[in-house]
């Protein structure tokens, strides 16, 4: 092979492998969020100079790659399974025991931290309101009242939950198709992600105004996202992954950028480099640890929020460097904890529920 062999070279492994770095890779987005929320709750919105605007494009391309793994790690489970109910088991057990405990450590904690007085606080319909809000995703944003008013983003109470809605809408629309017997061959899959991409530049072609404006217009960013991971895995024998293949698309995206599909092409790019750095080996112990580390991502990502609102409310002067410091250890803690006492044993009762099927071996 030649010297520039490499860049022909499909990057593009096997998930069946088990040998992959997409949980490194989760965890690392998950601190990406989390230092753009430590710019956020100190000095709220709108982001102003370079550092804090190419934070927050950093945090969103973090954001795109959380769909981006979602929709070709979900795609890979849903063509493959025979039923249904095990896929819609799997979601339930993946989002909600680790959102209700969340939602519980807030609803425990921020008592503490309201100016109002603890009768007006309990008495209050919001307070009431809260956990159903956020457990059901009909108002992620809400907030308890009177918390944290020393931060000008104090008024929602954990502000990344706001993108669980619409990776709960990707697994109920996958849910649906592969229950219709529509997403089993990849032919169909792919035929769902360039209509999820139509839709996608549709809306952000010519807007949409009307019922539902918000939702409607970020799920046209989030779906296509999620389905161009999903592409990428139904097309993964025709598709190579290779650095020339993502040299080309990052230029496609430059290009682009000043479109109203530039986000889109930035996406493409965006799945081929994370899927190659997913599957890219790492040899040795770092290897080693890179792919068998503990999946705290999600911990991280739904308890960096509280924790770095409780951090600036008893030390108001910190800054944003201070701040992440804090957050960061902090939220790693507080991930494996939750992973430990909430998300493994939810797995195994998922497991005792719906036992895989014994498959039996004829003996010849």
């Amino acid at each position: 092979m030649s010297k520039f062999g490499f860049l022909f070279r499909d990057g593009l492994g096997r998930l069946e492998d088990k040998s992959n770095n997409f949980t490194a890779m989760r965890i690392v987005f998950a601190l990406m969020v989390l230092y753009g929320h430590a710019i956020l709750i100190p000095l709220g919105k709108p982001y102003t100079g370079t550092w804090s605007l190419t934070v927050d494009f950093v945090v969103q391309c973090a954001l795109d790659g959380f769909f981006i793994l979602s929709g070709y790690m979900i795609t890979a489970s849903a063509m493959k399974t025979k039923e249904i109910s095990r896929y819609a088991m799997a979601r339930i057990f993946r989002i909600f025991p680790g959102l209700i405990a969340a939602v519980l450590v807030v609803f425990a904690v921020y008592p503490f931290f309201t100016a109002l007085s603890q009768a007006e606080y309990w008495s209050s319909a919001q307070t009431w309101a809260f956990p159903l809000k956020l457990i059901g995703q009909v108002d992620p944003l809400a907030g308890l009242p009177g918390t944290f008013e020393n931060s000008p983003v104090g008024h929602s109470a954990n502000g990344p939950l706001w993108t669980i809605r619409y990776e709960l809408m990707a697994y109920l629309g996958v849910g649906i198709l592969a229950l219709i017997g529509l997403y089993s061959d990849r032919r169909l899959v792919v035929f769902w992600a360039a209509l999820t991409c139509v839709f996608g530049a549709l809306v952000a072609t010519f807007g949409y105004t009307g019922i539902g404006e918000g939702t409607i217009t970020t799920l046209a960013r989030f779906g296509p996202a999620f389905m161009i991971g999903a592409f990428f895995f139904a097309a993964r024998d025709l598709v190579r992954i290779t650095p020339a293949f993502i040299a080309l698309a990052g230029v496609a995206a430059l290009a682009a950028h000043e479109l109203a599909i530039g986000w889109m092409m930035l996406d493409i790019f965006l799945a081929s480099a994370f899927l190659w750095l997913g599957h890219a080996h790492i040899g040795g112990r770092i290897g080693h640890a890179v792919r068998n580390v503990e999946d705290v991502s999600y911990g991280i990502y739904i308890l960096h929020w509280p924790i770095g609102l409780v951090a600036f409310a008893l030390m108001p002067g910190l800054n944003t460097t201070q701040l992440a410091l804090i957050m960061a250890p902090a939220a790693i803690l507080a991930g494996w904890v939750l992973r430990e006492t909430v998300e493994k044993p939810a797995l195994a009762w998922k497991d005792r529920l719906q036992p895989r099927r014994k498959v039996r071996v004829a003996a010849v």
